[in-house]
This record gives structure tokens, C-alpha cells and sequence, in this order.
């Protein structure tokens, strides 16, 4: 995303951006320790990937002090953010808080920080997986 600074974006289109990267991020680790039939592929990308799963790990993470400064304000702009849809699986706060994890990847990934990215993407896996 060459010339495109996160710092100008929106939290929201952030979000857009961090929920395609770590969709796919999730389906690689999936394929990596599956079998590769797909129902078992989608039901254990699904398990990660929700609302209220990136919720938990939402909390978990900004709980544990685990994000730096930039990715927290990220995040509290992202959460505070009006949004004008929502799933009907999770609650509006889950929403809020999958939408500021969102963010945060969308704004490492933009900002070209992979290292970054890759732990934060680990953590959350790691989290949902237990």
C-alpha cells in the first residue's frame, strides 16, 4: 500500500483493510494445521474470525497493556468510531471492540510494520484457540 499513509485514514477504513488482512492471516494459519477439507476449514477460520471472538482478544490484548501507544489510540478511535452497520451475531460493544482490533491491524499492515503485525495476529489466534 505504497503511498497510502495509516495516519491519514480513517479508523474505519483501517478497519476494511485489517479485517481482509487478518481474515486471510487466520485462513493461512488454519490451512497450516488442518487437514484441508473445507467445512473443517471454514469452521475453524469462523471460530476466529467473529465478532465476539475478536472482541475477547480485543480485551485481552488492550487489558495486558500489549498495545504500544499508537496502536491504543488506533484502537480508541477505531471503538469510538460511528459505525452504520453491525453484525446480528454480536452485540454492538463486541462490534466495537472487533472493529478497533480491525483497525489496529489495518494500521500495521498500511504502515507496513509486518513484524508487528505478525505478533499481534499470533496473539489473537493463540487466544481464540484455547
Amino acid at each position: 500500500m505504497e503511498g497510502i499513509s495509516a495516519e491519514r485514514l480513517t479508523p474505519v477504513s483501517l478497519a476494511f483493510i485489517g479485517d481482509a488482512v487478518y481474515t486471510l492471516r487466520v485462513r493461512e494459519y488454519v490451512m497450516s494445521v488442518s487437514d484441508g477439507v473445507v467445512g473443517t476449514l471454514h469452521g475453524a477460520a469462523t471460530k476466529l474470525v467473529n465478532a465476539r471472538a475478536q472482541a475477547a482478544a480485543f480485551d485481552a490484548l488492550a487489558n495486558g497493556g500489549e498495545f504500544s501507544e499508537a496502536e491504543a489510540d488506533v484502537a480508541r478511535r477505531a471503538k469510538n468510531a460511528h459505525l452504520h452497520s453491525r453484525t446480528k451475531a454480536a452485540s454492538a460493544p463486541d462490534y466495537h471492540k472487533a472493529t478497533a482490533l480491525e483497525a489496529v491491524i489495518g494500521y500495521l499492515y498500511i504502515s507496513g510494520n509486518t513484524k508487528r503485525l505478525d505478533e499481534i495476529v499470533s496473539r489473537c489466534i493463540a487466544l481464540g484457540s484455547n
